[in-house]
């Protein structure tokens, strides 16, 4: 065997002073360079990736009784139910299907402003942002006009502009048809507008839902030259404008309320300025009036359990009345305002704030700058917190719908 070398004598002393200062030699780990960190790193996040897909993946594949899933869904709020029907195909199935939908049946209200909103009605005082369709970003949005609602679907007329300041010439209007529910929307042509004229609308049917019309009203010069133009969203055109006789002055900050195969607006005569309320008949296309009773103002028309119902007041009297139509004209007074409630009313309808709800509820604006939902028959009230005045894109002229997974495109086809 071959020798062994001794120790080098520098070497030896440097160990001696090593052992003096209680050091020793260090170890080297495997990883411990910086290349082996890295990859380490590296490592843990890819296991930390794949138990969080494991453990997403585990929550849609649980298999659970479709009944069981159903009598869930059925008590969810409408924002993280639609979040479901991403995470499982048989979950985006049953949520879709329109006789869960039947079921479900909650009834929202859809509040005029940028982005959307909606209220639930089963808490009364809680909003929810919506999904908002595409709009072009080269816009300037100010106003939402809710003209109407079929089967889920709005009918909305956005106000928009080229520039951030509202000039009367330049602005435009773009309609469309939207589902809140789903996100989903069609724009609907605007056919033969005049920028220059002053347009209400109304969104309804007569005998059958598969004919839905929107009639659009013009008065281009204040009473001398008016007519009336309807969209068919069967032939998906506009018909030509017909002249529109009468000496009316139509309320055009007001769009028509439907009920019963039937249009209505606010409306007055130009001659001695009378209030009346201007009747479509959908089926025949034939105007008629109705008038307002004796002795009182018109402040807003709505709906009541599907009947045409109105809140009017006293001339000379600050007293307001609410009252339902029938089958002879509106009847005697169904609901006299408190008086402690008198105040608020006079100020929603002086600053045009506040519209009537299907279940004899109002949805207002009160002098405090809150909005609340009134309780007519109860004399109650709940204030809407998440909701401010500064929210509004326009006046608050909300709207009552049911949730619903129709497209838009096929609104035609489903009966009610």
């Amino acid at each position: 065997m071959p020798p062994r070398k001794r120790p080098c004598a520098k070497r030896l002393k440097k160990k001696d002073e090593r052992e003096q200062d209680g050091n020793e030699t260090p170890i080297r780990v495997p990883g411990s360079s910086p290349r082996g960190k890295r990859a380490r790193i590296r490592g843990q996040k890819k296991a930390e990736q794949q138990q969080g897909d494991d453990s997403q993946s585990s929550v849609a594949d649980v298999y659970l009784p479709e009944h069981i899933l159903q009598q869930i869904f059925l008590r969810m709020p409408t924002k993280p139910l639609v979040q479901l029907k991403c995470l499982s195909k048989q979950w985006n199935r049953q949520i879709s299907d329109p006789n869960f939908m039947t079921l479900r049946s909650r009834r929202m209200i859809f509040i005029p402003s940028f982005p959307f909103y909606a209220i639930d009605t089963v808490t009364g005082d809680k909003m929810f942002k919506l999904f908002c369709p595409l709009i072009d970003p080269n816009r300037y949005y100010h106003e939402i006009t809710i003209v109407g609602s079929f089967n889920g679907i709005l009918l909305l007329n956005l106000k928009y502009s080229k520039t951030r300041f509202v000039d009367y010439y330049s602005t435009r209007y773009h309609m469309i048809l939207y589902n809140p529910f789903t996100g989903k929307s069609k724009t609907v042509p605007q056919g033969s507008y005049d920028p220059a004229g002053y347009y209400v609308y109304g969104f309804g049917y007569g005998t059958t839902s598969h004919d839905l019309r929107i009639v659009r009203l013009k008065d281009k010069f204040h009473g001398k030259s008016k007519s009336f133009e309807v969209f068919s969203l069967k032939t998906w055109s506009w018909s030509r404008a017909s002249e529109l006789i009468g000496d009316y002055c139509i309320d055009t900050i007001y769009q028509g309320i439907f009920a019963n195969g039937f249009l209505y607006w606010k409306a007055g005569t130009n001659t001695h300025g009378l209030p009346l309320i201007l009747a479509l008949d959908i089926k025949t296309m034939v105007f008629s009036e109705i008038k307002v009773p004796d002795g009182y103002w018109l402040s807003r028309l709505g709906t009541y359990n599907g009947r045409l119902c109105m809140i009017c007041n006293q001339k000379n009297a600050d007293i307001y009345e609410f009252r339902v139509m029938n089958e002879h004209g509106f009847g005697e007074s169904v609901w006299m305002f408190a008086s402690w409630f008198t105040p608020l009313i006079i100020h929603a309808c002086t600053a045009l704030q506040f519209c009537i709800l299907d279940d004899g509820k109002l949805l207002m604006l009160i002098p405090s700058q809150k909005v609340i939902i009134y309780d007519m028959f109860n004399d109650s009230y709940k204030v809407v917190n998440a909701l401010k005045s500064s929210h509004l894109a326009g006046w608050l002229q909300a709207v009552e719908y049911v949730e619903s997974p129709i497209s838009p495109l096929d609104i035609c086809t489903v009966s009610i």
